[in-house]
């Protein structure tokens, strides 16, 4: 579920005589991209914010990233016993959330999905020969499955019934961290704020000429450059965008996606190409994303109507795009 970062960018107009309000832009490095956090800095301290923004993103890396090796998940990745890891309440948080869409979603996210994504060649390991034998995504597929995780809530700990299991977040420890950040902008009683992190994206309030935050949906394309689709207004909710148009490989002709079904163990095979979704907590709009993307449009407007979800579905049929938006997220256009 390793998932494309960047698919929504922001459309901010700032006027150079503009006076009042005063706004400020924060920007920096996390997680393996960048963030931005643009807001109404009246009366703010600008180094005990960032300083403040600073440390979280800090400490979610460091409980998170399967890049650090001391990593709380690293920590709990290297277990090869039955032994119940108990878990920091940040990292407990999206543990809970992603066994909750795990559930809802019938496995189509699942935090396990790592080794065959490794093996598929989308991580950082490559292969000679990227496509797997069926004998060896069976042998993996074994090692992935959230159900076989032992959650025990009390002790906020989790044991595996399977020592090869392994648990990555990539696909929902970014929406968690920017619903964090915009936390820590409410305790600094910011009222007027975007956050934005890898393209996730949450907002509150207004922009500098007091209208709701404007949000592009990118077209998808397979260069490099971003072309609006369409505009949305963001207010006190936040948007998740997944997608595949960038990230794959062709073997004898068969182009293979870089979003792994976790139920199969294999690529994706329909036409879904960009899934967006609007939800209050960015870490569940990021995991719906995901999740969406595995499976597929029709599948995710079902799904979308059963949460009553704002959810926008991009599909490639015959060369062409087709764009599919429920009701709920047409209510966010920008006309």
């Amino acid at each position: 579920m390793i998932r494309f970062i960047g698919f929504v960018f922001l459309v901010l107009t700032f006027s150079a005589c503009q006076q009042e309000p005063q706004y400020n832009k924060l920007s920096g490095n996390t997680m393996g991209t960048k963030y931005n956090i643009t807001f109404d800095s009246n009366g703010v301290s600008i180094d005990k914010l960032q300083s403040a923004l600073t440390q979280e993103l800090e400490t979610i890396n460091q409980l998170m990233s399967t890049y650090i090796p001391d990593s709380e998940i690293n920590q709990f990745n290297a277990l090869t016993t039955d032994a119940c890891f108990q878990f920091s309440e940040r990292t407990w948080t999206v543990l809970v959330a992603a066994k909750d869409v795990y559930h809802q979603t019938n496995g189509a996210f699942d935090i396990t999905v790592g080794p065959l994504i490794q093996r598929w060649g989308f991580d950082a390991a490559e292969y000679d020969e990227k496509v797997p034998t069926e004998e060896e995504v069976k042998l993996l597929h074994e090692t992935v499955g959230t159900d076989q995780l032992e959650y025990d809530s009390a002790k906020q700990c989790i044991s595996k019934t399977n020592p090869k299991l392994t648990i990555n977040l990539s696909a929902i420890a970014k929406g968690f961290a920017v619903d964090q950040l915009a936390d820590i902008m409410a305790e600094f009683q910011i009222s007027n704020y975007l956050v934005e992190i890898g393209g996730e994206t949450k907002g509150q309030g207004v922009n500098v000429h007091g209208y709701p935050w404007r949000i592009a949906v990118e077209k998808p394309s397979s260069n490099a450059s971003q072309q609006e689709l369409l505009v949305i207004a963001l207010e006190s909710t936040s948007i998740a965008t997944s997608g595949d148009y960038r990230n794959y490989f062709e073997v004898a002709g068969k182009r293979f996606s870089h979003t792994i079904d976790p139920t199969t163990g294999y690529p994706i095979e329909h036409n879904l190409t960009s899934v967006s979704v609007i939800h209050p907590s960015n870490m569940y709009a990021d995991a719906y994303a995901t999740a969406m993307s595995v499976l597929g449009g029709e599948a995710s407007l079902e799904f979308a109507d059963q949460y009553q979800l704002p959810v926008l579905v991009i599909e490639r049929q015959n060369d062409e795009l087709v764009t599919h938006a429920n009701n709920l997220f047409e209510k966010f256009f920008i006309k």
